[in-house]
């Protein structure tokens, strides 16, 4: 490890004459990074494949790049459509990206959310009946496609009013094809490479005929929609009834692409955070003890609902601490537009930035003993004085995620479910294998084995 010979540059690690740090960014991206901030400090430097990277790993930093000084640091989506998420929040730039956000955001506002409680409960209900078989044998369950299902089936009733996974088979094919094909890990390193070059073009093609099934089944559901007299309390009808500031509503096209935004682009990270949950408190039994002591407590047997869901202090916090220590979401990048000064640093035009949640959750000089699971930390009364910047599961600034608080809301509701009919034990012999490529998840899910809960408690 050596510092860039150019000492207008941080210093970084030593790069391939040809390379790079290509090889490394592609085998271990997050490992690099990580490597790179301890040995180098908050501001590293990395000739990558595509270009020059520095890495900042201070909560000041973050506060920079996604707040302070956004409009100067900006997505890396390309300038026109994305060929699934087309022109949808993840994709958008600029003053259409501020219109779509002005319209999307009051489907996840705090009175809409409460009154979205009772279909995901409903929802985490029957997963409980879709696990009782499974759980009766005592045999390992495979908890990353479980939670999936479940996910997947929340978010539907929660946009659509319905499990339309369940109710679409070409959906469910599609949703299983970007699970299996996008999101799973690439055992070969030029396999890895291939697919980021789209050398494949049988895989390619592949792809292209998902985001076709996709159009077919969400347009169908649009123009459903549109035709019905039935009044929905669903974020598919706001979004339909939603205007901007010139009185102008959504196309077909623009309802379609924040629907596949919220949808599918957001059920893979939401699966991998509630996985999280459940191995953080199958590998803590004295944390999902005191889950459990809470819920009878609070709950006392019946189920959840959006008032007593708000006394779920410990329960909630475990889901932060969680998003803490494994955050799904392990980096967001963005572009220089311009130069910028940072200390005595200084960012030229075109630099590729990235600010990385799983570093700053680490950063020693805001968390203690940042690598121990210790929910308590999320407590109300602990949480006071944090830097503002230093927990970022959802990103910040403007382009914070719009379902951030349902996203929460959503994992609190599950969890509670759960453990309400199901202690969770790690299957004997199990080992976490960690990869970091879409989202920062156990690379082969999630062995657990499920036991019902002991009347007494």
């Amino acid at each position: 490890m050596t510092s860039p010979k150019n000492s207008a540059l941080p210093p970084g690690p030593k790069r391939h004459w040809l390379l790079g740090t290509g090889i490394q960014q592609l085998k271990n991206p997050l490992g690099l990074l990580v490597r790179g901030q301890q040995k180098h400090g908050d501001i590293v430097f990395f000739h990558q494949h595509h270009g020059p990277t520095w890495l900042l790993s201070h909560p000041d930093h973050a506060q920079r790049v996604l707040a302070d000084n956004a409009t100067n640091y900006l997505s890396m989506m390309g300038d026109g459509p994305d060929p699934m998420l087309g022109r949808g929040l993840f994709a958008s730039k600029g003053d259409f990206w501020l219109r779509q956000r002005r319209m999307v955001q009051p489907a996840f506002h705090r009175p809409r959310l409460a009154r979205m409680v009772e279909g995901m409960v409903q929802d985490a209900q029957r997963a409980v009946e879709r696990l009782a078989p499974l759980a009766s044998t005592g045999e390992p369950v495979e908890l990353l496609n479980q939670m999936r299902r479940l996910v997947i089936s929340m978010l539907g009733t929660s946009i659509f009013s319905k499990d339309i996974y369940e109710s679409q088979p070409l959906l469910r094919e599609t949703i299983n094809y970007f699970s299996q094909e996008i999101h799973s890990p690439h055992d070969s390193l030029l396999e890895a490479l291939g697919g980021m070059l789209r050398l494949y073009r049988s895989r390619f093609k592949r792809f292209m005929k998902a985001v076709e099934d996709i159009n077919t089944v969400f347009y169908g559901l649009i123009a459903e929609r549109r035709q019905s007299s039935t009044p929905r309390e669903d974020v598919l009808t706001m979004l339909i009834e939603a205007r901007d500031t010139q009185g102008v509503a959504m196309t077909d096209t623009e309802v379609r692409d924040e629907l596949v935004s919220l949808y599918v682009g957001g059920h893979e990270s939401t699966s991998v955070a509630l996985t999280w949950i459940c191995y953080e408190v199958a590998n803590h039994p004295e944390v999902q003890q005191r889950i459990r002591e809470e819920l009878a407590t609070v709950l006392g047997g019946n189920p959840l609902t959006a008032e007593s869901l708000q006394a779920l202090h410990y329960t909630r916090a475990v889901v932060e601490e969680t998003l803490r220590l494994r955050p799904p979401a392990w980096q967001f990048v963005r572009r220089a537009a311009k130069e910028d000064q940072l200390g005595s640093w200084t960012i030229t035009p075109d630099t590729k930035v990235i600010i990385s949640p799983y570093i700053l959750h680490r950063h020693r000089d805001f968390w203690e003993e940042p690598e121990r699971f210790i929910p308590e930390r999320f407590l109300p009364e602990r949480k006071e004085g944090r830097h503002r910047y230093a927990y970022l599961p959802f990103g910040a600034g403007q382009r914070q995620c719009v379902g951030n608080g349902y996203t929460l809301t959503l994992l609190t509701t599950a969890l509670a479910t759960l453990l309400q009919h199901y202690q969770l034990r790690l299957a004997p012999g199990y080992e976490l294998v960690i990869m970091s490529g879409s989202t920062h998840r156990p690379r082969n899910g999630v062995l657990a084995t499920l036991h019902p809960v002991p009347a007494a408690a």
